[in-house]
């Protein structure tokens, strides 16, 4: 039986991992014959014409300002569609079903300033997030791993039986895209071709990758470090002409070939601060290209399980990434690592994210 349902979006954006989620989710409950609409403040790029979307405007000075008012504004319009079902993709109050992208605020907000912990923004977060995920909640959960899932149970006593774990979500499109000739392409000497793909640079730890950069070159080895994503990049390009990087480090911007690069690149680095889960690796893993990241990636347990490259175990410690980036390059350490894990480009469990979502929603509503 086909429904009508309400996807909530604070704002789309085409290169952000949230909303290739999104998408990839309207559009497989639209072919399902559903009757789709969206709800969010602004759509970058074009809207497709299968979906129908309502733009609510971005009312406000700040993102918090943004979000606060697009909540008291949808109120009216959901009213009016009337739908069986809402389904956010931002927390916010009022929602039937959420897809959790992101970490437990709450947990990390015990480690803020008590000062932060008094500002309308701390306070409307963390009221955002309990609506959702409190123990008095009655919103069903779409999890991205255990381990997200730990956080969020641990913190608000979040009852087991409303979370379901969602398996991985690569576009099937992903293994059309070819592989390039990046040396050429960019007009690059042969070197190797490390790739930092995410568009919140400090979160996934740019200046981390850059500090990597350095120990590469103090130990003469030959690389190019290629920045894919759209972030302010005057910080970073102060620490690379800081540490006189200026020829090692290329910014593309966001692009919309990601997967031809990483079909032919070296090495992945993804040593964030913080991320639920790191749709980034899974991609990585379909297009057989090794990846080094930081324990707090949620699907660095991946890395691992496929032997797909090396995690920075514990606490991120600088000196160990380095060392582990350095004896990444060592013989043919990163062929092997690419020829076991090809096969996995045809494995259909890392494709199947939208369609599990339909099916489950199918069944719950």
């Amino acid at each position: 039986m086909t429904k009508k349902i309400a996807l909530l979006l604070f704002r789309y954006f085409p290169y952000g991992g949230l909303q290739k989620d999104f998408l990839g989710v309207a559009k497989e409950l639209l072919e399902r014959g559903n009757e789709i609409k969206v709800f969010t403040r602004s759509w970058e790029g074009d809207i497709p014409s299968s979906i129908d979307v309502t733009l609510l405007g971005e009312e406000g000075l700040t993102n918090f300002s943004k979000n606060k008012n697009y909540v008291r504004a949808i109120k009216e319009p959901l009213d009016h569609f009337s739908p069986d079902i809402v389904f956010g993709f931002n927390k916010m109050p009022g929602l039937d079903l959420y897809f959790a992208a992101d970490t437990c605020f709450g947990k990390q907000a015990i480690l803020k300033h008590p000062i932060q912990k008094i500002t309308r923004r701390y306070k409307q977060s963390l009221e955002y997030e309990k609506s959702v995920f409190g123990n008095n909640s009655l919103t069903k959960l779409l999890l991205l791993n255990t381990k997200q899932a730990n956080d969020f149970q641990s913190f608000y006593n979040t009852h087991k039986e409303r979370i379901t774990i969602v398996p991985p979500g690569i576009d099937e499109e992903w293994p059309l895209q070819k592989k390039i000739n990046i040396n050429h392409l960019l007009d690059i000497s042969d070197e190797k071709i490390i790739l930092f793909v995410g568009s919140d640079f400090f979160r996934k730890g740019l200046d981390r990758a850059i500090l990597g950069m350095k120990h590469l070159a103090k130990k003469n080895i030959p690389s190019k470090l290629l920045v894919i994503g759209d972030d302010e990049k005057k910080p970073y390009l102060r620490l690379i002409q800081k540490l006189s990087l200026e020829k090692e480090i290329v910014f593309l911007g966001p692009r919309s070939d990601v997967a031809s690069f990483m079909k032919s690149a070296d090495l992945l680095v993804h040593p964030a601060r913080e991320e639920a889960a790191g749709n980034i690796i899974i991609e990585a893993l379909v297009s057989g290209l090794p990846s080094l990241v930081s324990s707090e990636v949620g699907f660095s347990n991946l890395v691992l399980n496929y032997q797909a490259g090396s995690v920075v175990e514990g606490e991120f410690d600088q000196d160990k990434f380095n060392l582990i980036l350095e004896q990444s390059f060592a013989s043919s350490k990163l062929e092997t690592i690419k020829s076991l894990i090809m096969p996995l480009e045809k494995e259909e469990f890392f494709y199947s994210r939208f369609k599990f979502i339909a099916d489950y929603i199918e069944k719950t509503f």
